[in-house]
């Protein structure tokens, strides 16, 4: 009877595709396994939330020592009289001079630096502390100032005296 199969047919017919089905699972979940042995899957895992602790350690060259009424006399008269800047690699570097009028001989000056953009919208905003000795009643000119990265949209700087340490 050359018409009928035989029981070898049969357990070619179903084995094949059963052999096909766990040649292509095997491997990937080989793989699976050893990402899992390694920890690879660390991906899987749900990030732990950083939260960051900002403390004043000395407050001593702030205006904490000065009086509140000769604070606002004191940033008055600090002034600014040139600011000149130039982008290096993104990096702002600023050239500026610095008039103390005050009576009082002062060690650093606080700055907030906003950045503009073309719409003259304030585009970044930085405070950077100038450790420079600014003598009493004169002009003091103050170069290299690294402000940090800004990005190649900005156009224009705004300057403000923030603080002042005595």
């Amino acid at each position: 009877m050359a018409g009928r199969r035989g029981k070898k047919s049969k357990f070619k017919k179903y084995l094949v595709p059963v052999l096909k089905w766990l040649s292509a699972i095997i491997p990937v979940c080989g793989f699976i396994y050893i990402l899992y042995y390694y920890k690879q899957l660390d991906f899987l895992n749900k990030k732990p939330l950083v939260t960051s602790k900002t403390e004043v350690v000395n407050p001593s060259d702030s205006l904490a020592n000065v009086a509140d009424y000769n604070k606002e006399k004191l940033l008055n008269s600090i002034k600014i009289l040139e600011n000149e800047w130039h982008s290096v690699g993104g990096i702002a570097i600023h050239s500026m001079t610095i008039e103390n009028g005050s009576s009082s001989n002062i060690k650093n000056v606080e700055v907030e630096f906003k950045y503009l953009s073309a719409t003259q919208s304030v585009v970044t905003s930085k405070v950077v502390t100038i450790k420079s000795a600014l003598p009493p009643k004169k002009s003091t000119k103050v170069s290299g100032i690294s402000v940090g990265y800004v990005n190649n949209s900005v156009v224009g700087c705004d300057i403000k005296v923030v603080n002042v340490g005595l």
